[in-house]
């Protein structure tokens, strides 16, 4: 599925990628019980008021760094459907939130990418909310910016694929 060597590639594997759409698509359909739509890869993200969970997939060869961004509405909207009331957008709770949304979607990932080979675990999630956020990719390894809609609104997914740091 994977070479060893990341640098064989310039593109993460459209294999990979199914599985990672379909792992978003089952997550938030669970979640909001409707199915977010792909809508494209994107270039890059305009600078967004938000939030950001941050968690990636990793084995001892690779490691699959996820960021689910999402805008302010999108996360209270999701919000009331996960907790069933609204959310604070500047409490700790959404933070919470959209890391534990975040660790869902690792374990949906790790799950679907082993059907291709790729067995791994994930990290401890992490969450950054604020104004003007803008998310980076290092040019280098291969990676992919994802854009969905739903009806809580939209959010994007940014990945990068990484070749595993060996001590």
């Amino acid at each position: 599925m994977l070479p060893s060597r990341l640098s064989e590639i310039s593109e993460i594997p459209d294999i990979m990628l199914d599985k990672v759409v379909q792992s978003v698509k089952n997550t938030f359909s669970s979640i909001s019980g409707e199915e977010p739509a792909l809508v494209e890869q994107v270039h890059e993200l305009q600078p967004m008021n938000g939030i950001i969970g941050n968690i990636a997939v990793f084995n001892h060869e690779h490691t699959l760094s996820m960021m689910l961004a999402m805008p302010k509405e999108t996360s209270v909207s999701l919000s009331v459907k996960f907790v069933g009331f609204e959310l604070e957008f500047d409490s700790d709770d959404i933070g919470d939130l959209i890391g534990e949304i975040s660790n869902i979607l690792a374990g949906e990932v790790a799950m679907n990418v082993e059907t291709i080979g790729f067995r791994g675990q994930s990290s401890l999630p992490t969450a950054t909310r604020g104004s003007d956020l803008s998310l980076f990719l290092p040019n280098k390894p291969p990676s992919a910016r994802l854009r969905f809609s739903s009806a809580d609104g939209d959010f994007w997914l940014y990945l990068a694929l990484y070749e595993s740091q060996r001590h």
